[in-house]
């Protein structure tokens, strides 16, 4: 016997969002429903197909959030028999892994991975209007993902609220945030091209100081140049230095020791929670602008601290793998994983902000040292050899002086580049307001949105 078919009342019900449960109050004319009565959703799926690194010999195979970057679609390889389809103009998302990656499809086809699903709107809903929204949603996706490995459902996207509206409401909002959203791009450009004059002049004074320019006023008035060179037999560096000053290796002035993280898997939960301050290189990579760590968003418990070790304060932190030789200094005691090596100097020497920023200026330079692999890395080994220029302990603090007054002058002509941040909500905040109705462009006269919803239903019980 064949399934009765619901009614259009029926599928209405099912379709709209209960009052109470509405996210926030809307125009009389919109309507909350979810979001399945307005989408078709494709999961992806993986496939044993041979993969090929070849566009003529198959279409694009979408493996993750990866292959989406600044908002576009980056392919990396192509399959010859596709099982799951994704077409140009469909929205889609990461739910597997790395969450709410987001991109409007541009390619004619794709193959979509089980890491992804594609939302196809109907009819009633314009595909710009839809990947909108779906921005401004991304958070409560987060949110409901689960799982050692985080993911989000089809219920999780199929039962998510959404504001219809009349399609030229629709229109007349995705227009107007586009224009927006399009200065706020201009704007940001402006503010990246201004970072991007900072760091090379930053670069330029900490390749001055290494060199010994800075101070080279400073050693004339005390007769430093009169000095003899200091013997550098068998220990030459990379460049002449001034007289006093002389090459030591990096493990000659401090000492060195990778982070400890013994127990696997690394993310077992009885690892974490206590009170032992945690970081990783991702949150060395975000200080080393700023210079220090100073904060943390993960803890060791007792269990987690017993297979680590705790360094302290001023410790300069050195990244070994993932993100090469990026370097932040400690403000508080602090565990970390063997892909970071604590470096701790001999204050009779050296600073740690005096190794931090040498370090910084042969960044590169270190990059070379790490293997051709997928994962890059260097070693202990190759740290402990790395030459630095030590003036004397007179001149260092010297240097450093200069240094931190003529960065704080370039800090200060840079404020405006923190505004980055600023953009960000104002971002948000337009679209928040596009969503609420505020943007100026509702026209209560249209037909109400749920007259649209009817329109798709009728097809449902054909």
């Amino acid at each position: 016997m064949s399934k009765k078919k619901k009614t259009i009342e029926e599928l209405l019900e099912e379709a709209l969002v209960q009052e109470e449960e509405h996210p926030y109050e809307v125009p009389r004319n919109w309507e909350w429903v979810k979001m399945g009565s307005v989408i078709t959703l494709i999961s992806g799926r993986d496939v044993s197909t041979k993969l090929c690194n070849s566009e003529e010999k198959g279409i694009p195979y979408i493996m993750g959030a990866s292959n989406i970057v600044d908002n576009e679609l980056d392919v990396e390889r192509w399959i010859e028999t596709p099982a799951v389809i994704g077409v140009r103009g469909d929205i889609l998302i990461s739910v597997k892994g790395t969450v709410g990656k987001v991109v409007i499809q541009e390619l004619d086809e794709v193959h979509l991975s089980r890491q992804i699903m594609a939302l196809r709107s109907k009819d009633t809903v314009l595909n710009k209007f839809l990947y909108l929204y779906i921005q401004t949603y991304i958070e409560k996706l987060k949110e409901a993902a689960k799982g050692i490995i985080p993911g989000i459902s089809r219920d999780d996207i199929l039962n998510a609220p959404f504001p219809l509206l009349p399609l030229n409401e629709q229109k007349r909002i995705a227009e107007k945030v586009e224009r927006f959203l399009s200065k706020i791009e201009e704007a940001k450009q402006l503010i990246e091209e201004a970072k991007e004059t900072f760091e090379l002049r930053r670069a330029a004074i900490l390749d001055k100081a290494f060199h010994g320019e800075l101070t080279r006023k400073w050693r004339e008035e005390n007769q430093c140049d009169k000095l003899e060179p200091i013997e550098q037999s068998g220990n030459l560096g990379p460049f002449k230095l001034p007289h006093g000053w002389e090459w030591k290796k990096l493990g000659e002035i401090g000492e060195l020791q990778r982070g400890k993280s013994k127990h696997r898997p690394r993310n077992d939960p009885k690892l974490f929670g206590g009170e032992y301050p945690f970081i990783q290189t991702g949150d060395v990579a975000r200080s080393s602008a700023s210079d220090y760590v100073e904060d943390f968003s993960q803890t060791l418990s007792e269990f987690g601290y017993n297979q680590s070790k705790l360094f302290p304060i001023g410790t300069v932190c050195i990244t070994i793998a993932a993100n090469i030789a990026d370097t932040a200094i400690l403000k508080f005691p602090c565990c970390f994983p063997d892909s970071v090596v604590g470096f701790v100097p001999f204050e009779e020497i050296v600073s740690s902000e005096f190794v931090h920023y040498y370090i910084s200026t042969i960044k590169n330079d270190l990059e070379h040292y790490a293997p051709a692999t997928a994962q890059k890395n260097i070693n202990l080994k190759i740290l402990n050899e790395v030459l630095v220029p030590v003036p004397s302990l007179r001149e260092h603090e010297v240097i450093m002086d200069k240094i931190k007054n003529l960065l704080d002058k370039e800090y200060e002509a840079s404020q405006y580049l923190f505004l980055e941040n600023s953009i960000e909500l104002l971002k948000q905040s337009i679209l928040s307001k596009a969503f609420r109705g505020e943007l100026g462009t509702n026209d209560p006269s249209e037909e109400n949105a749920i007259e649209l919803l009817k329109e798709v239903l009728r097809e449902q019980v054909k």
